[in-house]
This record gives C-alpha cells, structure tokens and sequence, in this order.
C-alpha cells in the first residue's frame, strides 16, 4: 500500500498526465486544501479513492480544476498593460482596418473569471470608436473554466468599479442597490458587446479569427510541453496581424517561434507565420510511474 505522500504524488501525476496541469506550481498545503475539498464533495476517503472517482467519472476533472485555479481579477487589472492597448493597439487595430474597408473587431478574453477583463476592454473599444460603435461589429468574448465565475461575469454587477482615473465611471456603470449595499453594474451599451463561454484552453476550438487575445496570468497553471500546445492553438484562432497580450511572468520566447515579441511593448507579442509544431503529450491513461500498479490503478 501507499503512504499519504506516495499517493498524493501518484494523484499530482494522474492529474498531469490526464490534463496536462502542472500542479507542481502550487504550494503543497494550498493543494492539499483545494483537493480536500473535492474529496469531502466525492465522499472519496483518500487520494487514491480520489483517482478512481476522477476515472469513473469525467466531469469531476471540471470540478477539480474550478476548485484548482485562482480566480483573481479586477477592472482594468495592471494599467500599463491598459495604457499599451488604449493608446497603441486599439488605436492601431481600427485605423489597419479602416484602410482595409473593415469594421469587425474581435477580442478573447482566455482565463476571464469573473468577467471584468472583458469589460475593461469593451470600454477602451467603445471609447476609442465613439459614435462610429453603432457601424462597428465588436465582439468581446469572455472565456473560463468555471461556470460560477462565469454567471457572475453575465450579471455585470460588481463591488468596485474601476481604479481611480482610469475610466470615467458614471459613463460606463450605472450605481444599484443590492442587500444595503451599492454595486456598479456595467450599462447595456458595454455589456451587448460582450459574451461568455464556458471553454477549456487544452481543447481544440473552431477558428474563430480574433484581432487581440488576452490571456494573462492563465499559462503558469501548466507545464512546458501544454504551454507549447496552447501558444498553437491560439495562434490558430488569431488573425495575422494580430496581438496577443501575456501576463507579466509569461512568455513564450524560448518555447515556440508561433508568435513573436512586440519590439518594446511589454507583454505583448503577435504571430510570425511560423507552422505551429505540436508538443509532445501524454496521452490520458498514458504512462504511470510503478505505483499505478501497487495502487490497483
């Protein structure tokens, strides 16, 4: 049999191997909480018992992944990043396209949470086009793991608005009452711009052609080899001559030639033309180490 140690290592490897989610990158006792959650939810009495009901049952991976990942958002989260795409990369996108006889203006918001990257960036289009929004087909779209993140995103109510100075708020929430409380909700004229969907980075997704693709602070849940695999992926969703915005401790230079950095602009990168070359995946159910089978797994 194994000890505790043993089989919380041999859980960590079948949750790799199986979704390619480094977990690794977690503290050990912030891990073990999360996991222990899902246990008491299963009724599973052990970590081993908890790979059996992962096995047996598809949808707890979802559920163990909600309860995994760090939901932590707010308007406008890191303002340089804001700054760059307010005062270049929107900017730079609408005239490209007014030259071209365009009007569409596609974002994917990967790893939205709660919802208010996409509404950040809604406001900046909605900004920048002004009285042209109306000729404009704009389509934010918002997309997560977690389906009570996402509910809350599709209210648009929040406690807190936006970082002082950023945006004028009055113009973009309008104030509501909620028990005793006052919320800002994010008025229709932004909220109609914006769709969320419930979507998995590590699946395949129909092309969708999107001009800026956000997806910050979402790659360190992953090990190299799926990090690889979703640069890929994404860059297959991307328009040529798009932009696509990491978070401040990501990169992807040193792992894939698909994108390539933007000269002097932090974070940001767009596609190189460079044939996407797949990473090497464990297959699910693949390998295990010779625990596996001291476990009966």
């Amino acid at each position: 049999m194994l000890n505790e140690d043993q089989a919380f290592s041999f859980l960590k490897r079948r949750i790799l191997l199986d979704r390619g989610l480094d977990c690794e990158q977690y503290k050990e006792n912030y891990l073990k909480r999360r996991i222990g959650v899902r246990l008491r939810a299963t009724g599973a009495k052990d970590y081993l018992d908890y790979v059996r009901v992962l096995r047996t049952d598809p949808e707890e991976y979802s559920r163990l992944l909600d309860e995994m990942t760090i939901n932590v958002t707010q308007f406008f989260r890191d303002e340089d990043v804001f700054q760059q795409l307010s005062a270049s990369v929107i900017p730079e996108l609408i005239d490209e396209k007014r030259v071209r006889g365009g009007r569409s203006l596609r974002v994917w918001c990967a790893g939205c949470a709660s919802g208010e990257e996409p509404y950040s960036v809604a406001i900046l289009i909605h900004r920048a086009l002004n009285d042209e929004i109306s000729r404009w087909n704009v389509r934010v779209l918002g997309s997560d793991l977690d389906q009570k993140s996402l509910a809350t995103a599709r209210r648009a109510v929040y406690a807190e608005a936006s970082p002082s100075g950023v945006v004028d708020v009055p113009r973009y929430f309008e104030e509501v009452r909620e028990d005793g409380k006052t919320r800002f909700r994010v008025r229709d004229e932004v909220k109609r711009l914006v769709k969320f969907e419930r979507q998995n980075l590590l699946e395949e997704h129909t092309r969708r052609h999107f001009d800026i693709v956000l997806c910050r602070n979402v790659l360190i849940y992953f090990d190299q080899d799926t990090k690889i695999n979703i640069f890929n992926r994404l860059a297959k969703q991307m328009e040529p001559d798009g932009f696509l915005v990491l978070g401040a401790a990501e990169t992807v230079v040193g792992l894939t030639d698909v994108f390539k950095p933007f000269p002097d602009r932090r974070g940001l990168y767009r596609p190189s033309g460079v044939r996407p070359t797949p990473a090497k995946m464990p297959a699910a159910g693949g390998a295990l180490p010779k625990v596996a089978a001291v476990a009966g797994l």
